[in-house]
């Protein structure tokens, strides 16, 4: 598994409390699908149980509030949380990245 998926895996489960299975895909497409899916359950749950957590963890990790919004604005449940999860995976990459370049220099 490639370190910045790692990297990604971990702030998941410690923001998040997921509980990954260790044999998630290898593969990059396959690897992001199966955490979204998992993150999306967790989201949904916390969206019905927790809206504040939610929040609190989105503001924390840095989700924007316009994708925040644009998510909200879909209306379902399930929608809202695959839309998030997206958002918080993608956010998490680039935060990633970005400090790997910064530490680089």
């Amino acid at each position: 598994m490639d370190s910045n998926h790692k990297d990604l895996e971990q702030v998941l489960v410690r923001n998040f409390g997921l509980k990954t299975n260790e044999f998630l895909p290898d593969d990059e497409s396959l690897f992001l699908n199966e955490l979204q899916k998992v993150l999306a359950v967790k989201i949904e749950t916390l969206i019905n149980r927790d809206l504040d957590k939610l929040l609190q963890i989105l503001y924390r990790i840095d989700v924007s509030q316009n994708d925040t919004d644009q998510a909200f604005n879909l209306g379902e449940v399930k929608k809202i949380s695959h839309c998030l999860a997206e958002r918080i995976i993608v956010r998490q990459l680039q935060k990633i990245e970005y400090s790997r370049k910064f530490y680089k220099k």
